[in-house]
């Protein structure tokens, strides 16, 4: 059947001698795998340049029942977020997303959240002026409670003392359920979890509370970024074991 769906480019890879397969998470579909018929052969490319990694488009294709491959029959760009391309940062940071993506969204399960999310993040990070790759860390945060274990860090899940209200010099966060335990606590105990300090904690609070166009407005330290990345990446680790370091991000580490 032939329907039109918006989507965004996740992946693409050559196939024949001037076609590609493209990855694209839809808003109606969830990540689908689809043939663009002639995008190598200038000539006869159709498709123009809304086949771009991260490109925002309106897609019409041929829909093939009880089939993972399907026909693209049009494309036109919605946004190609240009303002990206003058700024690694902001490019590594958007393929980041998009990798992430790309990683864990199994084929053909449509989730309209995540898919806005993933629009409104890729606009946020190419109209901001700085901090670009905080909106990243803010996606990680809110793909953790999509998958239905998001962080629970409002207070110690032992003594209950208030993040907000408590200067912690360091905390336990368990990898088993988002919760943490407070220095005084976790002396006697032993947990699956990993140390952060207490500005990282007052950190993913933010990111938590507030709309991802807002984590922008946080100046984060790079130490403290690598730090922040690496503690996401093993909670998402904990319980999606398929999840494998962000390419992107080990780019992004490199342009200390």
């Amino acid at each position: 059947m032939i329907v039109e769906t918006e989507a965004v480019v996740l992946h693409a890879f050559n196939y024949g001698d001037t076609s590609e397969i493209v990855t694209v998470y839809t808003r109606k579909y969830g990540k689908i795998k689809v043939v663009a018929k002639g995008t190598r052969n200038p000539k006869s490319n159709k498709f123009g340049s809304s086949l771009e990694l991260m490109t925002h488009s309106s897609i019409v294709l041929y829909k093939k029942e009880h089939k993972d491959l399907h026909l693209l029959s049009k494309s036109e760009i919605v946004s190609s977020f240009n303002r990206m391309q003058d700024d690694s940062e902001k490019i590594f940071s958007g393929l980041a997303l998009i990798e992430l993506v790309n990683m864990v969204m199994h084929d053909e399960e449509e989730n309209e959240t995540i898919f806005s999310l993933l629009v409104e993040s890729l606009q946020t990070i190419d109209r901001s002026s700085k901090n670009g790759v905080n909106v990243l860390l803010g996606f990680f945060v809110r793909l953790f409670r999509q998958f239905g274990f998001g962080l629970s860090i409002d207070s110690c899940s032992e003594c209950e003392r208030k993040s907000s209200d408590n200067e912690f010099q360091s905390v336990q966060l368990r990898l088993s359920d988002g919760k943490f335990i407070c220095s005084s606590c976790s002396k006697n105990q032993t947990s699956s979890g990993v140390k952060i300090t207490g500005g990282i904690l007052k950190t993913l609070l933010f990111l938590q509370e507030n709309p991802i166009g807002k984590s922008i407005q946080l100046s984060v330290p790079i130490a403290m970024r690598d730090e922040l990345f690496a503690t996401l990446q093993s909670y998402l680790r904990y319980h999606i074991e398929s999840v494998r370091t962000l390419k992107s991000l080990s780019m992004l580490y490199s342009m200390k």
